[in-house]
């Protein structure tokens, strides 16, 4: 199941938003030791509080499987206050038809499906869900930052995007900055995958 709400909505999804800054707080912190403030077992930071849209995907038991965080980059987003660098020659991008797409993270102990090209089944449907809302508010690109690793994946996957400037390091991982597509095909071709015969690990 997929849900899409706005941080507030807090009172109605306060389970699934609690599981999500918990997974956050165990992908980035614990699994890939990234310098992110965690408190009480749950990884927030400032742009939390800028009331983003969140995109997760929940399991029958209610259990999140994945999520990710959407802001417009008319206000303050990651890529202008944070990561300015792997942005290059492009600049700052402001563009009310443009989202940044940030904390994006699969629960991969629990999404262990995956698809004949090797993608997990939780990625295509979360970034499915990514697109499609995208593309039903009128939005034209989704704008990321991520590493180098994540990219592969992502291009495999089905996404179309260039990256906007270098490769740049952060605490050694090798980062970069992507303009993504927005569109039926980009959409039509995660949605492919997904129907893909898969293959599920034992756990």
């Amino acid at each position: 199941m997929l849900i899409v709400a706005h941080a507030s909505e807090k009172q109605v999804y306060s389970n699934i938003f609690d599981q999500m800054y918990q997974l956050r707080a165990r992908q980035f912190s614990q699994r890939r030791g990234w310098r992110v403030e965690v408190a009480d077992g749950l990884e927030k930071d400032r742009f939390d509080d800028l009331n983003p849209l969140y995109i997760c995907v929940v399991g029958l038991d209610k259990r999140l499987l994945a999520s990710l965080r959407l802001l417009p980059t008319t206000g303050s987003h990651m890529l202008s206050d944070v990561f300015p660098e792997v942005m290059g020659e492009a600049g700052i991008v402001r563009n009310p038809l443009i989202w940044e797409s940030s904390r994006f993270c699969v629960d991969t102990a629990a999404a262990r499906s995956f698809g004949v090209d090797g993608i997990n089944l939780i990625t295509r449907q979360i970034l499915v869900g990514l697109f499609q809302t995208a593309s039903d508010a009128g939005i034209r690109n989704v704008i990321s930052v991520y590493d180098v690793f994540v990219e592969r994946i992502l291009r495999r996957a089905g996404c179309s995007f260039e990256r906007l400037g270098p490769v740049v390091k952060y605490d050694d991982l090798k980062t970069v900055g992507g303009l993504f597509e927005v569109s039926e095909a980009v959409i039509n071709d995660l949605q492919c995958g997904i129907n893909t015969k898969i293959n599920i690990q034992a756990a």
